[in-house]
């Protein structure tokens, strides 16, 4: 029953970290950490999935402008 009962922990501890990680701490279960008062949701910073996407776009465009530029030079 132990081994069940550890088992289901290790469950729960995932699943409260994937929320987190894709809602952040004051979006996490539909807001409800944010509406019972347990975080504070104007420091929670974006989610990390947000922040990587967004560091992802980032480079895309930064390799697109350097194509861009490179190509601008050859036909020169």
């Amino acid at each position: 029953m132990a081994k069940v009962f550890g088992i289901l922990l290790i469950v729960l501890g995932v699943w409260v970290g994937l929320e987190v990680m894709n809602h952040g701490s004051a979006g996490a279960f539909g807001g409800l950490l944010a509406k019972t008062g347990l975080v504070d949701d104007s420091q929670d910073p974006a989610p990390v999935t947000q922040r990587a996407a967004g560091a992802i776009d980032d480079a895309y465009r930064a390799g697109e402008s350097r194509v861009d530029r490179q190509l601008e030079a050859t036909e020169r």
